[in-house]
């Protein structure tokens, strides 16, 4: 006879697993630092502090309100959740630091940025699928299902915000005409619109197959 877990039971299996590939990364960053002397890649901890935050969110939404909430409580979550979103595959790009601060070998830095970013993705993956559920449960699938395509490319917009114009999520709240301003002239003008929509496009792209392929395996997984 097959066992039925709980909600609650499955997330906090997911939450284990990941605090124990997080403290992995916090390992090969601590053994790092402890060979080169150096806090050269601790700026990844604050980015991966960041790609947590949408996991955050739809964990204490489930777990303290269930799949349907209060329409002022779900909006404010959702918004904040869509911001802080973009932070998960902003890990990757951090690859361009790569051999910047040498004293380890090369693999060792490989393994480190790789760890975090695959950290980072699965952190977003697991916050979309929690996500998913509450839009339908307050919409429809069908427009849930848009919905998660257009987080998913909007998080590819949000790197290249991020990377190249290098806005930050909460600058939506502090520099909001100046972002709507280099938004729109980034997606027209001459100098700018190919990398933004390339970042946009490539990024949003392998969010999505990520999601898809999570959800595949989670399907074959409850049958």
């Amino acid at each position: 006879m097959k066992t039925i877990r709980s909600p609650l039971t499955r997330s906090f299996r997911q939450c284990v697993m990941l605090l124990f590939i997080t403290t992995f990364c916090f390992g090969m960053l601590m053994i790092r630092a402890t060979i080169t002397h150096s806090l050269f890649y601790f700026f990844l901890v604050w980015n991966l502090f960041l790609a947590a935050v949408p996991f955050v969110i739809t964990t204490f939404m489930l777990n303290r309100a269930g799949v349907q909430q209060s329409r002022p409580l779900f909006y404010i979550a959702f918004i904040s959740w869509l911001l802080f979103l973009p932070n998960a595959p902003y890990l990757i790009p951090d690859f361009v630091h790569l051999g910047k601060a040498p004293g380890v070998p090369l693999w060792f830095d490989v393994l480190l940025l790789i760890s975090f970013a695959i950290t980072g993705l699965l952190l977003a993956v697991a916050s979309m699928r929690p996500m998913h559920t509450m839009l339908i449960a307050r919409f429809s699938s069908g427009f849930a299902a848009k919905a998660m395509v257009a987080a998913c490319f909007l998080s590819g917009f949000g790197v290249y915000l991020g990377r190249v114009l290098r806005y930050n999520s909460w600058d939506v709240l502090h520099r909001p005409f100046e972002l709507t301003g280099d938004i729109l002239i980034s997606l027209i003008a001459a100098e700018s619109y190919r990398i933004a929509w390339g970042i946009t496009l490539g990024f949003g792209t392998l969010m999505y197959l990520l999601y898809l392929v999570s959800r595949t395996i989670s399907f074959q997984k409850n049958l």
